[in-house]
């Protein structure tokens, strides 16, 4: 029997965030500085994923280097693919981070196609499984300093 996945729908989100803005300015510095630390254990995570794929390691790992991890974000945010990471091609990692992580049956510098996963969408190869696998103890780590700086503040 598989463990209930732990996530936060939108409206929790957005009653999360409601309740930053009810903190202090410390309160939200420490808040910001959980959600950078975690983001950038995901963003290590992911490009240990990456050091893995054998299509095109050259591509995929530019890729995984390049994620920007978000200082002001207080829930933790990173991001890949921008129009200033070039290839030598011409080509950017904001045009081509989807063909190296889902793959396609129409351009072959692309790995094959991923298969479905449960749920929406095609299951990709190293950014989403690998925060899919690591989601349940990122939301956990996530709620204890969360709470935890409830506590102080409060």
């Amino acid at each position: 029997m598989t463990e209930p996945a732990l996530a936060f729908d939108k409206k929790e989100l957005r009653s999360v965030i409601g309740a930053f803005k009810a903190m202090d300015e410390q309160a939200t510095d420490e808040a910001k500085k959980m959600g950078y630390e975690l983001a950038q254990y995901a963003a290590q995570e992911v490009r240990k994923a990456a050091l893995t794929r054998t299509v095109n390691p050259v591509a995929v790992r530019r890729i995984a280097d390049g994620v920007r991890v978000s200082r002001t974000s207080k829930v933790g945010e990173f991001s890949y693919g921008f129009a200033s990471q070039r290839f030598s091609g011409g080509g950017t990692t904001k045009e081509l981070w989807r063909g190296f992580e889902f793959g396609s049956n129409r351009f072959t510098q692309f790995p094959k196609r991923t298969p479905r996963s449960s749920g929406r969408g095609n299951a990709g190869y190293f950014i989403y499984p690998t925060l899919r696998r690591i989601q349940p103890q990122l939301v956990a780590q996530w709620v204890e300093a969360f709470d935890r700086i409830l506590k102080k503040w409060t």
